[in-house]
């Protein structure tokens, strides 16, 4: 359930970025001359809030606020079939825990590749976040976690993956 929650988090988070992209001005490179492959890079910049996601340690629903940064690269043949790409989104994130009123606050990093070829595709994926609140008694409270998860194909098999995890782990004190 924690590892559900947390892919409709970062998806929420890749979402929220790319409507950041439609209200921003990217920065774009393209490669030109060769013809051999071009490179597009975007560069993002904003704050967004994201409703409906779930507090890790809780459950509850809450409506985080991020504000980040997003640089994503794809490169690609034009005349072929590879293409890859990474992305790397980083900022601040709170929100108010609903039981307790108290807000988190702290820092969250999501990155992500994928490649492709007309035999091969893999995608990897990491996101950490660590956020802290303190109580009227000064007690501070965390929420640390970590995500890795990978999945590849071959053109043995490309409907079943030959590797394939999602690992999660998440500490509330």
């Amino acid at each position: 359930m924690e590892r559900r929650m947390w892919r409709v988090v970062v998806a929420g988070a890749a979402v929220g970025m790319s409507a950041v992209a439609f209200q921003a001005v990217p920065a774009l490179a393209a490669a030109g001359g060769t013809g051999h492959t071009v490179t597009q890079t975007e560069t993002q910049h904003g704050t967004w809030t994201e409703t409906g996601d779930n507090d890790f340690c809780t459950g509850e629903t809450i409506s985080p606020t991020i504000t980040g940064n997003s640089v994503m690269h794809v490169t690609w043949f034009p005349a072929g079939d590879e293409v890859w790409g990474t992305f790397t989104t980083e900022g601040t994130g709170s929100f108010v825990q609903p039981s307790t009123g108290l807000t988190y606050s702290g820092r969250v990093t999501v990155w992500g590749n994928f490649n492709v070829n007309e035999k091969n595709s893999n995608d990897t994926f990491t996101a950490t976040f660590t956020l802290s609140a303190v109580d009227a008694n000064g007690v501070t409270h965390l929420e640390v976690g970590h995500e890795v998860a990978h999945v590849a194909f071959n053109a043995v098999d490309p409907i079943d993956p030959v590797v394939s995890f999602d690992k999660m782990s998440v500490t509330c004190s």
